[in-house]
This record gives structure tokens, C-alpha cells and sequence, in this order.
């Protein structure tokens, strides 16, 4: 049975949660406006104007955020098929209809991202009047359902994470998985060495900052080793990401004898690496300028998926891997990273494949998943 929600249970939902409150009080009756019997009738009409009754209106819309993931479904019924998976922290507009379905109170709600809306049920339980701190977080099938199922249909053979940066909604597919790094660590690796000069109050050498140069612009591998070395290899890097409470990274299990790219990385460790690049809390002004500037200007055989897929106009700061795996992780794997700003607004993206049957099919998917993300949240 569906009910109305009263102002005052609303104003009690946002300190118990939408437990009890008494679903559908009645509202109280409109105030009567007779006119008395001992008042003056005014000698310029022959009868009083009658006096309006305000209508009966439906209680304001309220706002609201998710407090834990949860699926939103077209009618309030358990095991109801999913409109849309919300995760925590994500807001919310409650309408005035409520339900109680096998004992347990429902609430619908709209919802709303750059690229879909609707209007769902959930349960109370699931829903808090008060806003929670931190972003909040989604599904792809939030963002556009073509490519939640484009994702659903790849499985485990890639993971994206993409922070909204300036709506603060972070949507995720398998952005907790390990995925092969490739040349994607040359990334922390520069973020790693300047942030240990900085620490030292040293600026880098000219040496440096041409080995920093190739390395990022023209994906040098040797350069890159030089520098790795420089930050203390994988001990260095560990020390690095665990300094900024970024977990994700785990260098080979046999790393003096397979190359540093064959370390592995989350997606969502990646995406949070770059966010803090982004938002300046990991480098001085200075050094920031200086990586995003670098991966700005990364050569054009270097610049797929976020590189040449991104809304068109849009400044793009990024950095690609890719390598041949073969065994049991092969034959390809291909990723794609970065940074995208346009017209006030900030989104950073990190996809991630594994067991592509070739580099083409690799640049593919990341190419596809940027492209789709960038209309959406960017038009």
C-alpha cells in the first residue's frame, strides 16, 4: 500500500532514518475563514467577497543521499528488477510516496547523473536525510546503460574507474581488480621522484628533468629504469603510495629479474593517483605544472583512448601502456589514463585490459569506454 508522507515525519526521517515516524499521518484541516455575524458589511457591495481556502498541497520534495549501495527498481518490491545501482553517498530527491512491502518501509526517489535520470524505489532503510561526508558513488548503468553492458560483456578482462571531479560521483566496474601496469607506472614514477626531491627541498637536475622528459612524452623505457632506480625501485614506490594511503600497487613477485612494468595496479589506485595530481596534493605548484605539461604533449602514437577519444576541446593530461604478455595473461594488454578538463569542468579516467587477442582489440575497448564517458560527462 502506498502512502503519503507528512511534513512531520520528514523532519523525523532525517534523525531516525525513516524507522517509524507513523507513514501517512493525516494532514491537519484547512482553518475555516467565516465572516463573523457582528462585522461591518462595506456600503460599497451588497455581499461580502468570499474568502479563498488554500488548497491541500502535496509535502515539498526533500533531499536525501543513499548510505550504502543499493539498487533502485521501477515498482517497491524485493528482487525487483534493478533500474540503476547507486552506491553510498549518493544524492537524492524523495517524492511523497512511501510503501510498506513485507513489513519493511520503501521510499521512491529520483535520481539523476550528466547522462540519465529516472525515478525508483528503494528502501528507507537505505536512505539518509542527512548528507553524508565524502563523494558519493555509482554503477556505469548511472552514467548510460549501453556501456554498462559494453563492460558487463568484457567481465574480468577490464576495469574502469572514473571520478567525476566535478560533481564529486565516482563510477566504478572492477576498478578494485590488479591489471598489468606497462608504461601507466612511468606516471608514479615521476610523481614518486619529485615528491622525494621535494622532500630533500631539492629541485630536480637537467638531467633529471631530460630523463623525465623522454620518459613521460616519448614513453622512454630506458629512461624510465634510470629514474626507478633513483626512487629505490619497487621499496621506493611502496613507500611513495603508501605516503598518500593509495593501496593498489604490488611491484612482480620477482622483480630483479622481470621489469618494473610488469608490476600490477588497480584501477582505482591509478584514478586516485591522478586525482591528487589534479587537485595539487601531492606536488608543489611548481613540479605540477611540470608532469602536466609533460603529459600533455605525449607523441601521437602515444595518445590512445583518453588521448584521441576525449571530447573534442577538451585539455587532456594522460598516459598510456601496452605490451605483448603472452602466457597466461596474454596476448595483449592495453590502458589508458588521464586527466580531461573542459569548459570548468574535471573528470579523470583509468581503463584497464588484460587478455586482449591483440594490441587493435586492446585500443578498442579503451578507446570505446573513454569515448562514451566523455559524451556523457562533457556532451
Amino acid at each position: 500500500m502506498k502512502l503519503r508522507l507528512s511534513l512531520a515525519c520528514l523532519a523525523v526521517a532525517a534523525v531516525i532514518g525513516f524507522g517509524g515516524c507513523g507513514f501517512g499521518a493525516p494532514k491537519s484541516a484547512a482553518p475555516s475563514h467565516t465572516v463573523p455575524a457582528s462585522a461591518t458589511v462595506s456600503p460599497m457591495s451588497s455581499t461580502a467577497s468570499p474568502t479563498a481556502t488554500p488548497a491541500p498541497t502535496d509535502p515539498p520534495l526533500q533531499q536525501a543521499w543513499t548510505n550504502q549501495a543499493v539498487a533502485l527498481t521501477a515498482e517497491a518490491q524485493k528482487g525487483g528488477a534493478a533500474q540503476v545501482h547507486l552506491g553510498a553517498g549518493f544524492p537524492l530527491t524523495l517524492t511523497s510516496r512511501t510503501a510498506q512491502v513485507d513489513g519493511e518501509d520503501w521510499a521512491e526517489a529520483t535520481w539523476q547523473t550528466p547522462g540519465r535520470q529516472g525515478t525508483g524505489w528503494l528502501p528507507s532503510a537505505a536512505v539518509t536525510t542527512t548528507k553524508p561526508s565524502g563523494g558519493a558513488s555509482a554503477s556505469f548503468d548511472a552514467l548510460d546503460s549501453g556501456l554498462s553492458d559494453y563492460l558487463n560483456d568484457l567481465g574480468t578482462k577490464v576495469g574502469v574507474q572514473v571520478l567525476d571531479v566535478t560533481r564529486g560521483v565516482t563510477y566504478s566496474f572492477n576498478a578494485g581488480k590488479p591489471f598489468t601496469v606497462a608504461s601507466a607506472i612511468k606516471v608514479p614514477i615521476i610523481l614518486a621522484l619529485l615528491s622525494r626531491l621535494e622532500a630533500s627541498k631539492k629541485k630536480p637536475t637537467a638531467a633529471q628533468a631530460s630523463l623525465m622528459t623522454n620518459m613521460i612524452e616519448h614513453s622512454d623505457n630506458d629512461s624510465a629504469a634510470k629514474l626507478y632506480k633513483q626512487i629505490g625501485n619497487e621499496s621506493g614506490m611502496l613507500k611513495f603510495l603508501k605516503g598518500l594511503k593509495i593501496s593498489g600497487f604490488a611491484p612482480p613477485p620477482t622483480p630483479a629479474t622481470i621489469p618494473y612494468g610488469y608490476s600490477t595496479i588497480t584501477p582505482s589506485a591509478m584514478a586516485a593517483l591522478l586525482a591528487r595530481l589534479d587537485a595539487g596534493t601531492v606536488l608543489n605548484a611548481t613540479d605540477r605544472a611540470f608532469v602536466l605539461k609533460l603529459m600533455r604533449h605525449i607523441e601521437d602514437d602515444q595518445r590512445i583512448g583518453v588521448g584521441d577519444s576525449s571530447p573534442s576541446g577538451a585539455t587532456v593530461s594522460m598516459k598510456d601502456g601496452w605490451f605483448y604478455a603472452g602466457g597466461d595473461t596474454g596476448p595483449y594488454v592495453v590502458n589508458s589514463s588521464g586527466i580531461v578538463s573542459k569548459g570548468g569542468e574535471t573528470y579523470v579516467i583509468a581503463v584497464f585490459t588484460v587478455k586482449d587477442p591483440n594490441f587493435n582489440a586492446g585500443c578498442a575497448i579503451v578507446r570505446h569506454v573513454a569515448l562514451v564517458v566523455g559524451q556523457k560527462l562533457m556532451g
